[in-house]
């Protein structure tokens, strides 16, 4: 009897340590590690990196991983599936929303071993499900770790809805698979974690799924480009009260009147409720929401105004999010710059610190600018005047030999942070642009 009774104690460790083993052994087989070397990065990337992906299309060499792994700047990318020579990727969407990219490598290169990554697209995760974070954290090739799901929360601070999970996820396996042990399909995509025991972050597979079928059916996955702005209340888990309308004013900057127009279908104070009937929970339900044909057709809100449910159609529909792999840089003297302060996905944080959307040095190498300007350095004038378009300042600066920059920096003394403006003059060599 005792034999009996040990055995039933054992069995649910040895099921669970079989299904373990499994879900390790299928992860080795369509997880890849990646290695990027950038040409010259935007102001949100770096000049090296490294990171995990994992195969969506075997048939069309489709790949998934985060963006800060791939970069959003014109770059190389190697591409590793275990125990393979390094393959050639190239980036071929960048959200600028979530954290996450798609790259593509020549599918007949693919090694056969090679297997799409089972994706739970309509999975919802469990609190307290165990999971595996797959990856190469720390430079720990292919390696596992375990967890739990801990909850599942829009994070105001990173501005999307992640997944919680103890499972350890570290530089190097971002971009990984988060899966379930229990269904061994993933769950989400790791991408961050904080210093602190235990807290590490995966973008939930429903936000990705929908960018992924729609590339693959050849349509525009970039979502709207909406106009407002949402507060949150965390107590209550509130997140899409409209708090203001993203607005600039360039034409003012420019010496002109008045700021752009634009179309304001929802009142200061309206809480967003459902969207073309869906319930929306909070900014990332809608971004996931209006991507696709979604933008071509109305939408229909139902709001929260006042204690009262109000129903508003909007005819015009959002524009979509301009592509990142459209935008271009500006290169000479040893700096580039471009047309964004802060990163790709944050048009607030753009309004409020760049708001004259001045052309912005995105970062400085060797050269004649090394030393004098820097990184998020604000060109408010060349030689006297104001330039908004990189085309425009490129045509001035073909034929000069120096010029005078007057730029608008943040300066901090005694643990106080200023806006102080500086002028330089540099001499001008090697004028071209930056190109994906």
């Amino acid at each position: 009897m005792k034999s009996y009774l040990i055995l039933f104690l054992l069995l649910p460790n040895l099921i669970f340590g079989e299904s373990l083993e499994k879900v390790i052994a299928d992860a080795n087989l369509y997880t890849v590690k990646i290695d990027v070397s950038t040409e010259m990065p935007f102001i949100e990337d770096s000049w090296y990196g490294s990171g995990t992906g994992f195969l969506v299309d075997k048939k069309t060499g489709l790949i998934l991983t985060n963006k800060h792994v791939s970069s959003q700047s014109p770059s190389l990318i190697d591409i590793n599936f275990k125990g393979e020579d390094y393959l050639e990727g190239t980036i071929v969407y960048v959200d600028p929303i979530f954290d996450i990219a798609l790259i593509t490598t020549n599918p007949s290169l693919i090694p056969d071993f090679a297997v799409n990554a089972p994706l739970a697209c309509d999975q919802t995760p469990i609190q307290g499900e165990s999971v595996v974070a797959f990856g190469h954290p720390a430079g720990q090739d292919f390696t596992a770790s375990t967890g739990i799901i801990s909850g599942q929360r829009f994070e105001l601070t990173a501005q999307a809805e992640f997944i919680q999970t103890d499972a350890a996820i570290n530089p190097g396996n971002s971009g990984g698979p988060l899966i379930s042990v229990k269904t061994n399909q993933i769950i989400g995509i790791n991408t961050y974690g904080i210093e602190a025991e235990g807290l590490n972050f995966a973008l939930p597979s429903e936000h990705f799924c929908k960018i992924i079928n729609l590339f693959r059916e050849n349509i525009d996955p970039s979502p709207a480009k909406l106009p407002f702005i949402f507060a949150s209340n965390t107590d209550r888990n509130l997140h899409l009260k409209v708090s203001d309308y993203i607005s600039f004013g360039q034409n003012n900057c420019q010496g002109g009147e008045g700021e752009e127009t634009i179309n304001k279908p929802l009142k200061i104070g309206d809480e967003i409720l459902f969207i073309n009937q869906q319930e929306v929970k909070n900014p990332s339900d809608i971004y996931s929401l209006l991507r696709g044909p979604a933008l071509d057709q109305s939408i229909e809100f139902l709001i929260s105004r006042g204690g009262e449910e109000k129903t508003i159609i909007l005819e015009d529909p959002f524009d979509r999010r301009s592509n990142i792999l459209d935008r271009i840089g500006l290169k000479f003297s040893g700096l580039m710059v471009g047309t964004d302060l802060s990163g790709t996905d944050r048009l607030e944080n753009e309004a409020f610190y760049n708001y004259c959307q001045n052309l912005t040095i995105q970062v400085v190498d060797t050269g004649p600018a090394y030393g004098e300007l820097y990184s998020y350095d604000q060109i408010v004038s060349v030689d006297g005047e104001k330039f908004f378009s990189l085309n425009k300042l490129h045509d001035y600066l073909l034929d000069k030999d120096k010029a005078e920059f007057i730029v608008r920096r943040i300066e901090y003394f005694d643990g106080t942070q200023y806006i102080v403006d500086v002028t330089k003059v540099i001499e001008i060599e090697d004028v071209s642009f930056l190109t994906f």
